[in-house]
C-alpha cells in the first residue's frame, strides 16, 4: 500500500467529516456499497440480509482491512457473549458481601458467648432463678442491646447480599431472555429465510429513500433532494482521531483508485499522481438515515455492568490479556448510529495529465472504475453500477446515473464512553 493511498483516504475522511457533518465519529467504507437492499418489492414484514450483514458490525479503525471495511463482524453476537460472561455468582463484589455476612456471624457468635457467660455468672453470684429472657430485659439490658446490635448487623449483611444478587441476576437473566425473544428471520440470497438474526433497524428503506428524493419517479433526478458538495486537495490535512481508533491501525487499505472487469480487480497506480491535485464530490442528494438496534439490545446493560462482575479472563475495559468489551479496540467498542447515503455522485479529479492518461487507458472497454467508496461504469449492467468516466486533458469526470443511492459512510458512537 502506497503512502499516497493512505493520504487520499485520510484527506477524503477529513473532507467528508468537515463538510458533510455527522454526529459521533465516522466509520468510512473502503469499497463501494450500493444501497439497494431488498430492491423495489421486498417481502412484506421482512428485512433483507444485506442490511444485517452491513450493520451488525462493531466499528473498528475506519482505515483497516479491505475485506470487512475495518469492522468486526457480529455486534449482536458480541453483546450476547458479554451477557454470557457476566458472573451470576456475584463476582468479587458478591464475595465481599458474603464475607461481611461471615464477619457479622462470627461477631454475633462471640457476643452471644460473652452474654451467655455473663448470665451464668449472674446466676452463680446471686443464686437467682430468673430466666435468661427476663434477665436480658432487666439486669442484662446492656448485654441485650449489644446482642441486638450484632443481630441487626448480620440481618443487614444478609439483606445487602440478597439485594445485590437479585439486582445482578434479574437484569442479566431478563436481558438474555430479551435477546433470545427478539431475534428475527431475514431474507437471504435466493429468497431463503435465515433465522435468529439481530436486526439493526433503519429509519428509511432504500426504496422509500429513492421515491422521496425523486418525487416518486424511480430512475429520475433527485428533484426533492438536498444537493451536497465536498472536496479536498493536496493541502488538506489527513483525518485522525487516535482517541477512538489507534494511529497504528492504518494498514491494509483498499486502494483509493481501482478498476474491475470480468470479475477481475486491477489497481490503478498513483505513481503518476501529481503532487498538486484536487478532487471534488457532488451529489444530487445526501441524507442521514438513523440506525438503531432492535429490541434484542438493552442499552442499559453495558453501562450498568461496564465493570462486571465478569467471569475470569474477561473485563469491561482493557486489563492485561483479558477479553474486554469497551473503549478503544473492545469487542463492543462502538455501535453504528447513522448511515450517510448519497444519490448520483459526480466526481472530478485533477491530478496531472500523466495520471489522467493512465486512467483513460485503463478504463477502455467495459468495466467499473473505483474511487474511494464509489464505482462508476460497472460491467455488470446493474442499476447500482450505471455511470460514465470521461477524461478531458488532465481532468477526469465520473458521473453516476444509478437508480439507487450509495452508502458514503457511517456515524458511530461509544457503547460505553470510556471517559
Amino acid at each position: 500500500m502506497s503512502d499516497m493511498t493512505k493520504t487520499l483516504w485520510g484527506q477524503f475522511m477529513t473532507a467528508f467529516v468537515d463538510q458533510i457533518k455527522i454526529e459521533g465519529v465516522p466509520q468510512m467504507l473502503t469499497g463501494p456499497q450500493p444501497w439497494n437492499w431488498g430492491g423495489k418489492n421486498p417481502p412484506m414484514g421482512s428485512v433483507p440480509y444485506q442490511q444485517i450483514q452491513f450493520l451488525d458490525i462493531v466499528p473498528a479503525s475506519p482505515l483497516v482491512d479491505p475485506n470487512d471495511h475495518g469492522m468486526k463482524q457480529g455486534f449482536g453476537d458480541q453483546y450476547r457473549m458479554f451477557l454470557n460472561f457476566l458472573m451470576t455468582d456475584g463476582g468479587e463484589e458478591g464475595q465481599k458481601l458474603q464475607q461481611k455476612i461471615s464477619d457479622a456471624g462470627q461477631n454475633l457468635n462471640q457476643i452471644q458467648a460473652s452474654v451467655n457467660v455473663a448470665y451464668q455468672n449472674f446466676k452463680q453470684q446471686t443464686s437467682s432463678t430468673e430466666s435468661y429472657k427476663d434477665w436480658l430485659e432487666n439486669e442484662g439490658a446492656a448485654s441485650a442491646a449489644q446482642l441486638n446490635q450484632a443481630k441487626e448487623q448480620l440481618k443487614a449483611a444478609n439483606a445487602n447480599y440478597l439485594e445485590y444478587m437479585q439486582k445482578l441476576k434479574g437484569p442479566i437473566s431478563d436481558a438474555a431472555q430479551r435477546y433470545d425473544d427478539n431475534l428475527s428471520s431475514v431474507v437471504g440470497q435466493g429468497g431463503t429465510m435465515i433465522k435468529d438474526q439481530p436486526v439493526f433497524e433503519i429509519s428509511e428503506t432504500p426504496w422509500d429513500y429513492v421515491k422521496r428524493i425523486t418525487g416518486d419517479n424511480f430512475g429520475g433526478k433527485a428533484s426533492k433532494g438536498e444537493s451536497k458538495t465536498f472536496s479536498f486537495d493536496s493541502s488538506t490535512r489527513q483525518w485522525s482521531d487516535s482517541t477512538v481508533y489507534g494511529e497504528s491501525e492504518l494498514g491494509g487499505l483498499f486502494d483509493f483508485f481501482g478498476f474491475e472487469a470480468a470479475g477481475e480487480y486491477k489497481k490503478v497506480s498513483t505513481e503518476h499522481f501529481s503532487s498538486q491535485y484536487d478532487i471534488s464530490f457532488s451529489f444530487e442528494d445526501v441524507s442521514v438515515v438513523t440506525v438503531t438496534p432492535g429490541n434484542w439490545f438493552n442499552a442499559a446493560m453495558p453501562t450498568n455492568y461496564k465493570n462486571g462482575p465478569f467471569m475470569p479472563g474477561h473485563s469491561g475495559f482493557k486489563d492485561g490479556d483479558d477479553v474486554y468489551y469497551f473503549g478503544k479496540g473492545g469487542n463492543l467498542a462502538r455501535i453504528v448510529s447513522q448511515m450517510i447515503v448519497g444519490y448520483r455522485p459526480t466526481i472530478t479529479i485533477n491530478a496531472g495529465s500523466e495520471f489522467a492518461e493512465q486512467v483513460k487507458e485503463t478504463i477502455k472497454g467495459e468495466g467499473g472504475f473505483f474511487i474511494g467508496p464509489f464505482e462508476f461504469g460497472g460491467a455488470g449492467g446493474s442499476d447500482s453500477d450505471k455511470g460514465t468516466v470521461k477524461v478531458d486533458g488532465e481532468t477526469i469526470t465520473c458521473i453516476s446515473s444509478s437508480d439507487w443511492g450509495t452508502v458514503i459512510g457511517l456515524g458511530t458512537n461509544w457503547v460505553v464512553d470510556p471517559k
